[in-house]
């Protein structure tokens, strides 16, 4: 499923391979859905094969950027291009279910990484909602 999503066929003088999923995403949220679907069941294959909590995190990660960045036209599209969610799941997956005991501190550093970007979103969120309303109350 992975491959037709993201590695159908080889783009022409380019080298890199495209699979349905960017095609289908020019339909609103339709591929982006589908992906999703592919996303969520390989997660929950990797719980089931007892992953590291790290890895089923970096999927997670993935799987969400994806959603969500997809989610935006044309953006989405190009980012699915190039991201490809699935098979970056997929290539953890066999990595970690082949050799549990691999190193995963690269996948913790990515996940500290992006709660940091989340907690610095937020707090910004909250500083311009502040700014905001103080502003109307003038």
């Amino acid at each position: 499923m992975t491959h037709i999503l993201d590695d159908l066929v080889t783009v022409p003088g380019t080298g890199r391979r495209v699979g349905v999923e960017p095609i289908v995403g020019l339909l609103p949220g339709a591929g982006d859905l589908l992906s999703a679907a592919v996303g969520v069941w390989l997660i929950v294959e990797a719980t089931r094969f007892r992953l590291p909590p790290s890895v089923v995190g970096r999927m997670i990660l993935n799987t969400g950027l994806d959603l969500v960045v997809g989610l935006v036209p044309v953006l989405g599209d190009a980012f699915d291009f190039f991201f490809k969610s699935n098979s970056r799941n997929r290539d953890l997956f066999r990595r970690y279910a082949a050799d549990p005991e691999a190193d995963t501190r690269e996948h913790r550093l990515v996940l500290v990484g992006a709660l940091a970007i989340l907690i610095g979103l937020a707090w910004l969120l909250v500083a311009a909602t502040s700014w905001l309303l103080s502003s109307l109350v003038v």
